[in-house]
């Protein structure tokens, strides 16, 4: 259930009509309340007995009101999907969701559109005796709110637009998934004693789950999961994760030792555990916004585009992302049942992954860029300062071993090479290696 309530969350999170929609019906039930409550106003609201006026100036007032911002609000409508044009062409458009997730582009909306609304209700609820005032007052108060709103979108809509923005933006959905991550970790049901696990599986006959309709994996309810083989008596291996492409009888969990046939409403409930769509999310797939980072940086380094400076300014919301992990435990692949013991393999993004995911791809399509391939090693440098784990101080060596090799394996003067030499250099030594020369290229 808490997965369904997540691809809820961030369909709606993503959804233009959705915030829209709300000011609607918020607009409906004001504009409804408040034409039968000014028909008798109160002794404290007197004052806005100055505002009245006939129901045909109230009616004729109101009208010009709807179809001026509705007016506007389609100029709204028009510049946000001009602004996702823009972003899907320039960015590309796995950048779209970032830009849907924004919420100043849907209040405006909806405040255009809930205050025409709300004007077009009220001329509906007047009779020829009444005498409008807190009503027309309140139309008067949103239009200021709509056209403030509308001064707020266009300024925002111009920062959002910017590249610097969006990959703030993309990295701070990375820092999100990544401290999910730390969350997971901190629960007591995951072990990384695989051996244990083997153990358990060992010698019982498997049962293979394969997916029905093609997809990506967007999220997994590991809790049931458990609850399910704690039910059938078995253990399982979970062969797909978050971010997963998966044809229809591609491998989806393999299943040890059932202590009965599994009946098709088992398999079917299993299946339903693993909620699959046609669209990539982040929820539980910190890479997901890795890939972001490497469309943004690649058509950066496009001949078309030629701008290394977007790409460095990835390679620096990716190092800051990464900076908050570098130091912790990661969740372990093996969760544990409520006694304890082993009961599923899954594949969990591991440091190495999410390192790989980011250097391999970065460092192939910048392979004859200096000052993005000086960024890489800078990052790794700044990465390696904040930790004194072996196992991750040599995996960052690794990476900077292989931009050494293809920064070395170009044409390129010494003189321009001397500033990634000396921070390959600096993370040799923290990574407790010795420090060798590289060999220097002919001029």
């Amino acid at each position: 259930m808490k997965q369904h309530l997540l691809i809820l969350r961030e369909t709606l999170r993503t959804s233009i009509w959705f915030i829209p929609a709300l000011f609607c019906l918020a607009s409906i039930a004001l504009a409804t309340t408040l034409s039968s409550w000014e028909r008798d106003l109160p002794d404290f609201a007197t004052g806005l007995k100055v505002w009245a006026m006939s129901a045909t100036s109230a009616q004729h007032v109101l009208g010009i009101i709807a179809g001026s911002v509705l007016g506007v609000g389609g100029v709204v409508f028009s510049i946000t999907m001009v602004a996702l044009t823009l972003t899907s062409g320039q960015y590309g458009p796995k950048i779209l969701r970032q830009f849907l997730g924004d919420n100043a582009s849907k209040i405006s909306l909806g405040l255009f559109i809930g205050t025409s609304l709300y004007c077009l209700i009220s001329i509906m609820s007047y009779n020829d005796t009444d005498t409008p005032s807190a009503s027309v007052l309140v139309a008067l108060i949103l239009t200021v709110l709509a056209l403030a709103s509308f001064i707020q979108f266009i300024h925002r809509t111009a920062t959002d637009l910017q590249a610097d923005k969006i990959i703030e933006r993309i990295g701070e959905d990375l820092s999100t998934a990544l401290q999910q991550l730390l969350e997971d970790a901190n629960q007591p049901t995951h072990s990384s004693d695989i051996l244990a696990w083997r153990r358990k599986a060992r010698g019982l006959s498997p049962t293979l789950i394969t997916m029905l309709n093609p997809g990506y994996i967007q999220t997994i309810d590991y809790p049931e999961i458990i609850k399910w083989c704690n039910d059938h008596g078995c253990v399982g291996l979970l062969k797909a994760r978050a971010g997963d492409f998966l044809l229809p009888g591609n491998n989806l969990i393999k299943l040890y030792g059932c202590k009965s046939k599994l009946q098709p409403e088992d398999i079917s409930a299993l299946r339903k555990l693993l909620r699959s769509g046609p669209l990539r999310t982040a929820l539980q797939d910190p890479e997901y916004p890795i890939t972001q980072l490497n469309q943004v940086a690649a058509r950066a380094l496009s001949p078309g585009i030629n701008d290394p400076g977007t790409a460095i300014t990835c390679i620096d919301w990716f190092s800051m992302a990464v900076a908050q992990i570098i130091d912790c435990d990661l969740p372990g692949k093996v969760l544990l049942d409520t006694h304890q013991q082993p009961i599923l393999l899954v594949r969990f993004t591991d440091f190495n992954g999410i390192l790989q995911a980011f250097y391999a791809p970065a460092r192939q399509f910048s392979q004859s860029n200096i000052p993005v391939l000086t960024s890489l090693m800078g990052s790794l440098l700044r990465l390696a300062e904040l930790t004194t784990r072996e196992k991750i101080l040599n995996e960052l060596l690794t990476h900077g071993n292989k931009l050494a090799s293809t920064i070395e394996s170009g044409d390129h003067m010494n003189i321009d090479l001397l500033r990634f030499r000396q921070r390959y250099s600096k993370l040799q030594i923290l990574a407790n290696r010795i420090a060798r020369p590289m060999p220097i290229a002919a001029d």
